[in-house]
């Protein structure tokens, strides 16, 4: 009888408890560590002045039952029977110099009506809109076991039914969003799909999003982030894991090829394992916890050049609403009345969000509503924080103040009735998630580049297995969640090969 191996997590996000609740299923003794004083990581959620702010989700694949990404969910606990789901009408709205508010519908016939009425001469760019979502509607990632590890069968059941859409898809990674709206005559329609899509991506990931709206599988789960945290952490601990808050992992230990011990800040003996699944920013793994150690080429030529692999962060102004705002758009893109400026980039345009949906952030009536826009300044927010904090926190008053004004612009009945709770940049994210520049994302798919995944292993390090939303390209939280299971499916292979070898040599 062998004894029951060890596993140590480092990272309470989502992908660390995707890999807890796997490893617990598998067997294994499992701990996990993680440095904030709660689970979640980037999907969380925060309070300012009695209000929740939502630190993540905007719309999430995997809600709809009966889904591959659906069940994902559901083994690890993060949704249920008895979470309640949100569908919104609408992918986002936008409004025209008048006023008219103009919708992306989520049904994609009332889409294609919408659009063909908005803008009648566009009619041959809305067919191929519309060609190249009902193309992705079809798509589905394998989700069962990473590539490698499948059969020549289970590979041609995953590729045979792309070869038809083989020449769209090759066709759609050599165009970015931007140059893609460009094909519509209407600033409107342009304006729409830009809320959807960020333009630095090929525009396949524009069709990507649009599908899984259009399929029902991209909704909103009540209680935002930190709750369905929270809830995969509950499932983690019932299935015997233990998680360790406040514990920030300061080093990995190697001896002979093999991580043997993790350092917690403020111990000074390791703590021992028999296997190691990082689930952490990327470039805090290799440079601090290895100690830039280990060559990986996949990621240095990607932290080397930021132009062709470029990580994405964002600001997000949150506001108190003493007023309800049910009746008005969930999601809207708007361009700035006046020119916006973010630690230096210029900001084309931004997204308006309002909660007044979900109970757990409407307290009396009232809402949370939040402005957004991605900025890529992390280095500049930086350096000013480092020169004044004084001129840190007067930027973040005169971007809450203008974000303020424009909220009272689309919404006039929130005059005298929003006030600016919060204030987060791309700082915020470097802070409190250690994110590398701020990325909320990994590294983005752009025009001509290969959407290339990580193999999840490091040579010369035997029992560590990579899991977090870095081994794959572009990101997000479904792929956080695939990661931790794939991390602990290699691990389990190798476990079995180690316990075969052990077993024949005691013959």
């Amino acid at each position: 009888m062998y004894e029951k191996k060890k596993i140590a997590i480092i990272g309470g996000g989502i992908s660390g408890l995707s890999a807890g609740v796997y490893a617990c299923l598998q067997g294994f003794d499992t701990e996990l560590y993680e440095a904030h004083h709660s689970v979640g990581g980037e999907c969380t959620t925060w309070r300012r002045k009695g209000y929740d702010i939502d630190g993540c989700i905007h719309w999430m694949t995997g809600t709809k039952p009966g889904t591959p990404w659906h069940e994902l969910w559901e083994t690890c606990g993060a949704l249920s029977a008895e979470t309640g789901i949100v569908n919104h009408e609408h992918i986002t709205s936008c409004m025209d110099g008048q006023g008219q508010t103009f919708h992306l519908y989520s049904d994609i016939k009332k889409m294609e009506d919408e659009l063909l009425r908005i803008s009648p001469d566009d009619r041959k760019a809305v067919k191929h809109l519309i060609r190249g979502v009902k193309i992705f509607q079809k798509v589905q990632l394998p989700v069962e076991k990473p590539m490698e590890m499948m059969s020549v069968w289970e590979k041609l059941k995953f590729f045979l039914p792309c070869t038809f859409m083989l020449k769209d898809m090759l066709a759609g990674m050599k165009i970015s969003v931007a140059d893609y709206v460009k094909r519509f005559r209407s600033p409107v329609i342009r304006q729409l799909l830009l809320g959807v899509a960020i333009d630095r991506r090929h525009v396949n990931t524009l069709f990507l999003a649009i599908a899984c709206r259009a399929n029902g599988d991209g909704g909103w789960p009540l209680g935002g982030s930190l709750r369905m945290s929270q809830r995969m952490q509950q499932r983690f601990e019932t299935l015997g894991g233990k998680v360790f808050l406040n514990s920030r992992v300061e080093r990995i230990v190697i001896e002979q090829g093999r991580a043997t011990g993790i350092l917690v800040q403020g111990e000074t003996s390791a703590r021992p394992f028999d296997f190691l699944v990082p689930a952490l920013d990327m470039h805090a793994l290799l440079n601090r916890l290895l100690e830039g150690k280990y060559s990986l080429p996949y990621y240095e030529k990607r932290f080397a050049d930021s132009e062709k692999y470029p990580l994405i962060s964002a600001m997000q102004i949150a506001f108190s609403v003493e007023t309800d705002l049910s009746h008005r758009p969930h999601s809207l893109i708007l361009a700035p009345s006046r020119p916006l400026t973010a630690g230096g980039d210029k900001i084309a345009h931004v997204h308006v969000r309002h909660y007044a949906c979900d109970p757990a952030f409407s307290p009396d009536g009232n809402t949370v509503a939040v402005i957004w826009f991605i900025n890529f300044a992390c280095d500049r927010w930086i350096a000013l924080r480092e020169k004044s904090e004084q001129e840190y926190q007067s930027e973040k008053k005169r971007i809450g103040d203008l974000m303020l004004a424009e909220l009272q612009r689309v919404y006039p009945e929130t005059d005298g009735k929003a006030q600016v709770i919060d204030v987060a940049t791309p700082l915020t994210y470097r802070r409190f998630c250690n994110a590398y520049k701020g990325s909320y994302m990994s590294f983005l798919s752009r025009p001509g580049t290969l959407p290339e995944s990580h193999t999840g292993v490091i040579d010369g390090i035997s029992n560590l297995f990579l899991a977090g939303q870095w081994v794959f390209p572009d990101g997000g939280l479904p792929l956080a969640l695939l990661s931790g299971k794939f991390a602990i499916r290699r691990l389990s292979k190798q476990y079995q090969k180690f316990l075969k070898t052990e077993m024949s040599n005691a013959k």
